[in-house]
């Protein structure tokens, strides 16, 4: 636990370079086909689309594309990393009562599919069924287009939320949402089949949002998962923040493993936002208990942040799906203005004495610049520490980051 890896550079392999090399091609054959009426709506990226203009059926390609950089020190050991994380090219559409959705994912190693999603909108209603979130978290739910920081909070890392095959009931309105799913195992590296595994699950949320116009914005929310692990088990791990880091701490519940095999968990969320003028705030709070290993050990994560737009806009929010969405800049470079400026800072916590893992903390100090509403670059400063009984802490501490771009 806490070890360094190695890391000494390594030459892309040749897999990993086709996967890129074709990312770029299709990503350039997009832009080529656009059409100036096919434009963005709010006309800062074109992007091929088509549209019907006898109903509300369209058809769009979409893309992102997340280049990194991080500088740490880890317990005096200086790291020097960058990576592409990601690189996401799909399409999306509707016909009629229905919406579709693909992407998947070149910038790893292996391709993966994302968010594979068959939609039908009824009165009030949605089912979904693809390769799917489970319900859980407001970070889990908000896009990482839109998030504040380049990571997530530590307990969407720690408490493995994913992406599984199943099925999602929706419904919302102008101040609540509801989602609920069951869900089979995770899909599998698409080079591979698509095969999935043994695991099953099932998850449920709801929001409440009491206060929702353009001078406050107040959410509330909870959210339950089951989880059953089959022959599996599970880990808990995570990262101090940092993606290219190896994992700072981990519980291994895998068959064999001393501390015992995982059999299923259950887990616990709560959360809370809000959105006032320039300012914006979020804190949710997550508990897993695992069943299995002696004295069914639990596990407790929770994080608060704060943001505050420098140049004035406003973090924008959708109760009928309790998540948050794209703010766009006021003044984009576009345009001749000079993009949005956002500051925002996060206390990060996390308790796996249970299993004398330690307790894990972290700060962040993020700034963002939002150039375009689709183009934006992040830096985050981060101070992690992991405090384990009787061994000494791990610091971890370091800048990293982003240039981003999505259409």
């Amino acid at each position: 636990m806490g070890s360094i890896p190695d890391w000494t550079l390594e030459i892309t392999d040749m897999r990993k370079l086709t996967h890129t090399t074709v990312l770029a091609a299709l990503l350039a054959s997009a832009t080529l086909l656009v059409a100036p009426a096919a434009a963005q709506e709010d006309g800062s990226f074109p992007a091929a689309r088509w549209d019907n203009p006898d109903n509300d059926n369209f058809f769009k390609l979409r893309a992102r594309l997340y280049a990194d950089a991080a500088f740490i020190d880890w317990n005096g050991a200086d790291l020097e990393e960058t990576e592409l994380r990601t690189a996401r090219l799909g399409f999306e559409g509707r016909w009629f009562d229905w919406a579709y959705k693909a992407e998947f994912d070149f910038a790893g190693d292996d391709v993966t599919a994302k968010g594979i999603e068959l939609t039908y909108r009824g009165d009030g209603y949605s089912l979904t069924v693809g390769n799917l979130k489970t319900t859980n978290s407001l970070a889990e739910q908000t896009s990482s287009r839109y998030s504040t920081f380049m990571e997530r909070g530590t307990a969407t890392d720690l408490f493995g939320l994913d992406r599984r095959i199943g099925g999602i009931f929706r419904t919302g309105g102008d101040n609540y949402s509801f989602a609920a799913g069951v869900f089979g195992g995770r899909l599998d590296d698409l080079s591979d089949g698509l095969d999935t595994d043994d695991t099953s699950a099932a998850s449920a949320r709801l929001t409440f949002t009491p206060v929702n116009d353009d001078n406050l914005v107040l959410h509330f929310g909870g959210s339950i998962r089951t989880l059953e692990y089959g022959d599996s088990g599970t880990r808990v791990r995570a990262r101090p923040r940092f993606h290219t880091t190896d994992r700072i701490v981990t519980a291994d519940f895998r068959p064999g493993k001393p501390l015992g095999q995982a059999e299923s968990s259950t887990l616990f969320g709560l959360e809370a936002a809000f959105v006032s003028g320039p300012f914006h705030g979020h804190a949710e709070y997550m508990t897993l208990d695992v069943d299995g290993p002696a004295g069914d050990p639990g596990f407790d994560s929770a994080f608060v942040n704060f943001g505050w737009f420098l140049t004035g806009e406003t973090r924008s929010y959708r109760a009928s799906s309790g998540a948050f969405r794209r703010t766009s800049p006021a003044n984009p470079v576009s345009e001749g203005g000079m993009g949005a400026f956002e500051l925002a800072v996060r206390y990060d916590t996390s308790d796996l004495n249970d299993v004398a893992a330690g307790d894990l903390t972290s700060w962040t100090l993020g700034l963002n610049w939002y150039v375009e509403s689709h183009v934006r670059v992040m830096a985050n400063v981060i101070d992690a520490e992991l405090s384990v009984p009787g061994a000494p802490d791990i610091d971890v501490s370091g800048v990293q980051f982003r240039a981003q771009w999505d259409f």
